[in-house]
């Protein structure tokens, strides 16, 4: 009796262990899902825009299409009345559908933001367009057994329309529920009508499948598109931007100064290069410590930046000294900003370490003429005396 219960233990604590990595597995699947589906969705902008661009070319094509078709079925007149009827009709209408697209794709294809006839045309238009092949499918049966126009359809589906493989799969089976139904509206022969519906499921399958590739394709180009611009943006912010108070740096501001020549010689306009340095600012170190020197810093980059113009550009030059370049403005107008600084720095209350102090600047003014380009350490020298 012992050694049964021991084994009925066994059992239930081995059956316990199995459950436990079962769940545990289901809820891996679950996450994974989850994140999945999160990462596709993060995407769904870009495709969208890439949607509405391709409705345009498509319909563009299918359009002028239309007409030649609806031209060769009216001038053979020994093409079966009923057949060539509804032929004739289904081109028609998708005439006026197509050109209907195209002329909404013209319009929405200008806009940088997706709204939401954007997202709703990206699904019903590709369903119509399935649509529209079952339709000529189902009246082809008049004549033909081959599903030729269903084929196309679900490999343009495929191919053109970047859809998530779920709303994909979903578009597809329901077509194919319409496809299976409406086939058997025109076919007579149970055999023909069999294989029929078995060549679409393959049909289906194979938009599918070229849905599932273009999607997973397009997605991984998008989000290396995004990684390499996120990298692009960082090396630019370490070329340009100082680390330390988050606002650009000498090689930025020399940069920004060869255009500013370049500028003020065609439109003939004078600006005015302001340099300043922080009085003391060796005893905030030895006082209060390096920390709370660099504190002081980003609180002076943040009070000059946030009290000038959004054209003037400001820099740290190195060390306490920074430098300001003032577009269109006279020197007079140059000497009153750097003076308005000047008191905005001597009143203000900085934090250093564990206290607050005030601090003074010493400020210099250069006018840059258009005239005389000297360079931008000739003007900044100019300054510094």
């Amino acid at each position: 009796m012992l050694s049964g219960k021991c084994y009925e233990g066994r059992m239930l604590m081995e059956s316990t262990a199995k459950t436990k990595r079962l769940l545990a597995g289901i809820r891996e699947i679950k996450e994974e899902a989850i994140t999945t589906f999160r990462n596709h969705s993060s995407v769904l902008n870009d495709s969208t825009l890439i949607n509405i661009n391709r409705l345009f070319y498509l319909s563009a094509i299918a359009a002028p299409i239309r007409v030649l078709d609806i031209f060769l079925f009216t001038a053979d007149p020994s093409v079966p009345k009923a057949w060539s009827r509804g032929i004739i009709l289904s081109h028609l209408i998708l005439l006026v559908f197509y050109s209907g697209v195209f002329i909404v794709s013209l319009h929405l294809r200008k806009k940088a933001q997706v709204n939401l006839t954007m997202r709703i045309l990206q699904y019903v238009i590709p369903f119509i367009v399935l649509l529209s092949g079952i339709i000529v499918t189902a009246i082809d049966q008049l004549v033909t057994t081959n599903i030729t126009p269903f084929l196309l359809v679900s490999i343009v589906f495929g191919a053109v329309f970047l859809i998530r493989p779920l709303f994909s799969a979903l578009i597809l089976m329901v077509s194919y529920l319409v496809y299976y139904f409406a086939i058997a509206l025109t076919i007579t022969n149970p055999q023909v009508l069999l294989s029929n519906r078995v060549n679409g499921i393959t049909a289906v399958a194979l938009g599918f499948l070229i849905s599932a590739m273009s999607w997973y394709y397009n997605y991984t180009n998008i989000t290396q598109k995004r990684r390499i611009e996120s990298q692009q943006e960082q090396l630019k912010q370490m070329a340009y931007y100082d680390p330390l108070t988050n606002i650009s740096n000498r090689h930025f501001f020399n940069k920004t100064i060869k255009k500013e020549f370049s500028a003020m010689q065609r439109y003939r306009y004078s600006s005015v290069i302001i340099i300043f340095d922080l009085d003391d600012f060796k005893m905030i170190n030895d006082t209060y410590g390096h920390l709370a020197g660099d504190h002081v810093l980003k609180q002076v980059a943040q009070l000059i930046s946030s009290n000038v113009r959004r054209s003037d550009t400001v820099s740290r030059f190195g060390g306490e000294e920074f430098v300001i370049l003032a577009p269109r403005i006279s020197l007079d107008e140059g000497y009153a900003l750097a003076e308005k600084l000047r008191k905005l720095i001597a009143g203000k209350a900085f934090i250093a370490g564990s206290t607050t102090s005030h601090i003074t600047a010493s400020f210099g003014v250069s006018l840059l003429q258009a005239s005389e380009d000297h360079g931008s350490e000739y003007y900044i020298s100019l300054a510094d005396k």
